[in-house]
């Protein structure tokens, strides 16, 4: 079974190699497709699809029947997932009603111990503004876009790392990676009393600087990726896509 990091590189490859002539509804067909023919390829368990109400067989904490795309089994990991198609701009409501709706979800199952980590990955081939990652990186969700390498990656000592030019990012640096996509269970952490706790934010600064930090590492592994691009041996992504002008 796949693990978390994974799945989170396979998507990213995906988001690379969707075609460019797709418009309208059939660009999102046909991305939410790959995804799933990709999911069934790696044996990753999926139980709710699109039309589904419950996450781990649980109804929402209000009731309101929301609808999440994907809820997946990695072997380290229980990840909630929603497929966006957007070229561009990835849309700021769109990911405020997922997060809005896996809290409503995961307030009704949290305080039953769930045995593994709970994800939120949202995204796809588009991209994300500076203020959706800050948004994103304050509860915890990793972003899946079509430039910037996801933090779960850059975080990961096994996935990418080893024998890379760039060595990766030091034990401090993943440290503070990580704090921007961290499992639900410390975003909204369930209480012995049967409640939750929210944990204090972090300064707007320190969240930028984890951005940056972001940003700095996904482009050196670009700059290993175009000098080795040539190795076989390497399951990444066929080319980087030039950056469109401001």
């Amino acid at each position: 079974m796949a693990r978390f990091t994974g799945l989170c590189l396979d998507l990213f490859v995906l988001a690379q190699q969707q075609p460019h002539d797709v418009v309208g509804t059939e660009r999102g067909r046909v991305w939410e497709d790959a995804v799933a023919e990709r999911l069934a390829q790696r044996g990753i368990p999926v139980e709710s699809v699109p039309g589904g109400y419950r996450v781990l067989g649980f109804m929402s904490l209000s009731g309101l029947a929301h609808q999440v795309d994907s809820t997946l089994a990695c072997s380290d990991a229980i990840v909630l997932a929603e497929w966006k198609a957007y070229r561009g701009a990835l849309p700021k409501n769109e990911l405020l009603r997922f997060k809005a709706a896996t809290d409503d979800y995961f307030m009704a199952f949290g305080a039953a111990g769930v045995s593994r980590p709970v994800f939120r990955v949202f995204g796809g081939i588009g991209e994300a503004s500076r203020e959706l990652r800050r948004y994103a990186a304050l509860h915890g969700i990793a972003l899946i876009e079509h430039d910037r390498w996801p933090l779960p990656i850059l975080v990961s000592s096994e996935c990418i790392w080893p024998g890379n030019r760039a060595g990766g990012p030091s034990v401090q640096e993943r440290k503070a990676l990580a704090w921007a996509v961290r499992p639900m269970q410390r975003v909204i952490c369930p209480h012995p009393s049967g409640g939750f706790l929210l944990p204090r934010p972090p300064s707007l600064a320190r969240v930028d600087s984890v951005l940056g930090l972001h940003e700095c590492w996904s482009d050196k592994l670009w700059d290993d990726i175009d000098f080795e691009l040539g190795d076989p041996e390497r399951v990444l992504p066929p080319r980087r896509r030039q950056p469109t002008a401001a």
